[in-house]
């Protein structure tokens, strides 16, 4: 007799206890199983069974030390003189090679590379790099347009120029929240410009800033960047300010960023 309820089927070619680890399904033998075409819809949808074959993850975590050898290529004078420690490069790249084959997501297989090559690279010492690789595991792609938007808004090479510096007091140079208020405007146009893709909108339209926020206040809970206090606002059409940490900095530059006044934030022997 025919078993028309595929949870039914899944319990026949799957049953609790059964020797078929999960580690050898594919999306093809599932299909089969199951009675499912391999291009129909729910075929497609359940395409990601395929990350928990064990040949394919095999093959995933090869093609990834592969790129990674190939980007190391030529850097082994800076390797030798790197400022951050090489035990937190190994354990960066463990954690990486495992978020690469888990999520299979090539975009932040290069993320994971840049990360680790600007580390060598990098003149500056970097603490917690296990943590930035992390970082970019769980930030989806809008968090990171929205770092760069901040870093393009909120981070102007001319941010700087007037502060004076008071080494005669050892007060360290710093910034007025102005700086950052007076930009709210700036900031909550570029950024829906960024996540819209729509460069049309003004400083006057009436659209809603409530995403653009949200994704601030979400880079805020991973020590990114920090809202900024304006006056209350009118939900969801008035504006918000924020900037970006010394974190968020530091992941951009390990990024590849360009990164106005990084000697603001950082020497080499880390943050000032």
């Amino acid at each position: 007799m025919a078993i028309d309820n595929p949870f039914d089927q899944v319990e026949k070619h799957y049953p609790v206890g059964s020797e078929a680890p999960l580690a050898e399904l594919t999306l093809g033998s599932a299909t089969v199983a199951l009675g499912f075409p391999a291009a129909s819809p729910i075929a497609i949808l359940f395409g990601f069974l395929d990350s928990f074959n064990t040949s394919k993850r095999q093959d995933r975590g090869e093609a990834f030390i592969r790129a990674l050898i190939e980007q190391f290529k030529g850097l082994e004078s800076s390797i030798k003189n790197m400022k951050t420690d090489v035990a937190e490069v190994q354990a960066a790249l463990r954690v990486a090679i495992h978020n690469d084959i888990d999520e299979m997501n090539d975009n932040k297989r290069d993320r994971y590379i840049k990360i680790a090559t600007s580390a060598v690279s990098l003149q500056t010492k970097v603490v917690d790099l296990v943590g930035f690789i992390r970082d970019v595991e769980q930030l989806g792609e809008r968090d990171i347009i929205g770092l760069k938007v901040l870093n393009r808004i909120m981070n102007k090479p001319s941010d700087w120029q007037d502060v004076q510096t008071t080494a005669a007091t050892n007060q360290k140079p710093k910034l007025h929240p102005n700086t950052f208020i007076q930009r709210a405007q700036e900031l909550s146009v570029n950024m829906a410009h960024a996540l819209t893709n729509n460069p049309q909108l003004t400083n006057g339209d009436q659209f809603s800033r409530e995403e653009g926020l949200q994704i601030c206040l979400r880079l805020q809970g991973f020590g990114l960047a920090q809202e900024i206090a304006t006056s209350p606002r009118e939900v969801p059409i008035s504006n918000y300010a924020a900037r970006l940490t010394g974190r968020g900095l530091m992941l951009l530059k390990l990024l590849g960023e360009d990164v106005p006044n990084w000697n603001r934030y950082f020497d080499q022997n880390g943050p000032l």
